[in-house]
């Protein structure tokens, strides 16, 4: 195989520094490959910071194939199968980051998202089998004759100033650029752009794991309101998905872990101009019958007590006066002054309160990103099947998790399925080859650790 003699020949090049990416070069780096790993932040691995609430949900104890969403959940479950949650312990555990159960949800010890970053980015740079290459942008991709060509335009105000850009070459490469979802921390789709570019399918990308939209117009009053509920989603007057949680009203719709969890069904819904509501159950623990006997028993020494006033024993304050509204009972009246239809629509309101949706929050706010680069098109170990040494790992590819540190187990488990992918092949197609560099292409040892 003939070998460029202006650049140096990288074993992998992974472009995306996130959890996946760095997962894939230590896998790589293990194994005496030499990785070059490219990122637009200044720091590898930023996204996570901001997962469970910072305090960094990492895996799950329960792991059912229903957790990860896919056009292909089939081809997912694969990769989850040969590096699972056990094997991402493991992983943990290696890098020195011990953890702890709360209800089978797996945190760092500390919980501090920070020490996860951290001890990823010491186990990326131990040694000298990574470098790493912060703010630098890559424009383009190319293949020739079995090795890639990745074009970086380098980001920092001085490279910016003088237009510098610079060119590497490797045998394998892998992309770990993440969805849309967190634009903030370079998050631009690039991935998909450079997927098509040889072809590959995009499953049509859209938020998840996001608040959803409504213009009901109570929404401002009861803003900023937390109550728990059972949820149901239902399109088209089907219902179609069922979850339990706390819900957070905001005074642009309804945010909250279980609706996260319904949101990738709902937002598919509404952009296939679908009718979209949720319905609320506001007392799940009781039947409807056991409902209206409560409200009754509560009402027999409370006849002169307001509706309003009655509610508030068992709702929200700000909720109540919503919940008589869609009863059609008046604040004032008087519980002993209800009648049983009265009640009887009461009990309907908290039983079966519904919102129309018609939005959704956009991906500044949304967790992951729904879609992708379709998984039919890539093999088991995350080749594409269209052009050799191409690998896609992490959010890019067409797998989205629910709430509960499912994403970042399919980062680290197709990062590492992917980086030990490639060494294998690396091993075997290229074992007589050797590395060539001009003499001013290398990176510095201060530009390699930042």
């Amino acid at each position: 195989m003939k070998h460029t003699k202006k650049h140096r020949i990288w074993d992998t090049i992974i472009v995306g520094a996130g959890a996946a990416g760095m997962a894939a070069a230590i896998a790589c780096k293990n194994q005496g490959q030499k990785v070059l790993l490219i990122d637009k932040q200044s720091q590898m691995g930023r996204k996570i910071l901001v997962t469970g609430n910072g305090k960094c949900n990492l895996t799950n104890f329960s792991q059912k194939e229903e957790y990860y969403r896919s056009d292909c959940p089939g081809r997912a479950q694969k990769v989850l199968s040969v590096f699972g949650q056990r094997e991402a312990m493991e992983l943990f555990q290696s890098l020195g980051i011990y953890t702890k159960d709360k209800n089978g949800y797996v945190y760092p010890y500390s919980e501090q998202a920070a020490s996860v970053r951290e001890a990823f980015e010491a186990g990326v740079l131990s040694g000298t089998g990574v470098t790493f290459v912060p703010e630098a942008e890559v424009r383009t991709v190319s293949e020739k004759e079995g090795l890639f060509y990745i074009g970086v335009h380098l980001l920092s105000e001085e490279n910016v100033q003088h237009k510098k850009e610079k060119y590497y070459v490797c045998k394998s490469l892998l992309i770990t650029t993440g969805g849309l979802a967190g634009p903030k921390f370079g998050c631009d789709g690039s991935g998909y752009t450079f997927a098509k570019q040889f072809g590959h399918r995009i499953i049509r990308p859209l938020p998840a794991l996001t608040a959803l939209k409504s213009s009901a117009p109570f929404l401002k009053k009861v803003s900023g309101v937390r109550n728990q509920a059972a949820i149901t989603l239902e399109i088209n007057g089907n219902a179609v998905r069922h979850e339990i949680g706390e819900l957070q009203w905001t005074d642009y719709g309804i945010s909250g872990v279980a609706i996260f969890q319904l949101s990738r069904f709902a937002i598919t819904a509404l952009e296939e101009n679908k009718k979209v509501s949720l319905s609320f159950d506001f007392m799940p623990e009781l039947s409807s019958e056991e409902k209206g006997n409560l409200f009754l028993s509560l009402a027999q020494n409370n006849k002169k007590k307001s509706m309003l006033s009655f509610l508030k024993g068992l709702f929200p304050a700000k909720l109540c006066p919503i919940i008589l509204r869609e009863a059609k009972v008046e604040e004032g009246q008087t519980t002993g002054r209800m009648k049983k239809q009265d009640w009887e629509n009461l009990v309907k309101a908290v039983a079966h309160f519904s919102l129309r949706i018609n939005g959704y929050a956009s991906y500044e706010k949304a967790q992951v990103t729904r879609g992708g680069v379709c998984l039919d098109e890539l093999t088991d170990t995350l080749e594409s099947v269209l052009q050799p040494g191409l690998f896609f790992a992490g959010e890019v590819a067409d797998v989205d998790g629910t709430c509960g540190g499912y994403n970042l187990q399919w980062a680290f488990s197709s990062g590492t399925v992917a980086g030990r992918a490639i060494v294998k092949r690396n091993q075997e197609l290229f074992k007589d080859d050797r590395h060539t560099m001009e003499e001013n292409d290398g990176i510095s040892e201060r530009n390699r650790r930042r």
